[in-house]
């Protein structure tokens, strides 16, 4: 599945873009040459039936991701990882951690359902339990957020630059327009 990819570009200021995997660029000496913007938004539309709905990547705020389940049946969040590196499966939905327990216990996402993950670098600590809504990690502004199953297939992901500059305002997030399935764009929060 390919990753969205976040492009936020602003009037005459030509490129401003955080891109995903396969995402063809052309370089011309210095400067780093891609498609324009589709007409409407930014990013990939969602294909997968558990998505990364809306994220919040506030700099110095409280980060937060949510997901969305857009199918028409519960999703099993046993065997999903939440991360910001897939090539590092740090954080196991149902129970949180870096591995899960055998059995794995079922956490059910109901059909229109959100779940809200606080990216706040909440430390793991053996031993210790570990708080499945508060992931290891916190977001940049210029980030990735994925959905990765046990056998390391991306279920859903987003590369992003957002905005460009130190600091992301604490009253717009990165959404899917339409809700669930469309693009990213800028938005007012609405965490579930």
């Amino acid at each position: 599945m390919p990753v969205a990819r976040a492009l936020l570009w602003d009037g005459g200021v030509e490129l401003r873009v955080a891109f995903a995997l396969g995402l063809a660029l052309a370089a011309c000496g210095d400067n780093i040459i891609v498609p324009p913007p589709a007409p409407r938004g930014q990013g990939s539309e969602a294909t997968s039936d558990l998505v990364i709905n809306e994220i919040a990547p506030r700099g110095d705020g409280p980060d937060w991701v949510e997901l969305y389940n857009r199918s028409v049946t519960p999703i099993d969040l046993c065997g999903v990882f939440f991360t910001d590196a897939v090539d590092r499966l740090d954080h196991y939905l149902p129970l949180g951690g870096v591995m899960p327990p055998a059995p794995c216990p079922a956490r059910l996402l109901a059909p229109g359902d959100r779940l809200v993950i606080h990216a706040d670098d909440t430390p793991l600590v053996e031993g210790a339990p570990v708080d499945p809504l508060h992931a290891p990690f916190a977001l940049a502004v210029a980030d990735e957020v994925h959905l990765v199953s046990t056998d390391g297939a991306v279920i859903d992901g987003l590369l992003y630059l957002y905005p460009p500059g130190p600091e992301a305002p604490a009253d717009v997030t990165l959404a899917r327009d339409p809700d669930g399935s469309g693009a990213f764009f800028p938005r007012a929060p609405s965490p579930a």
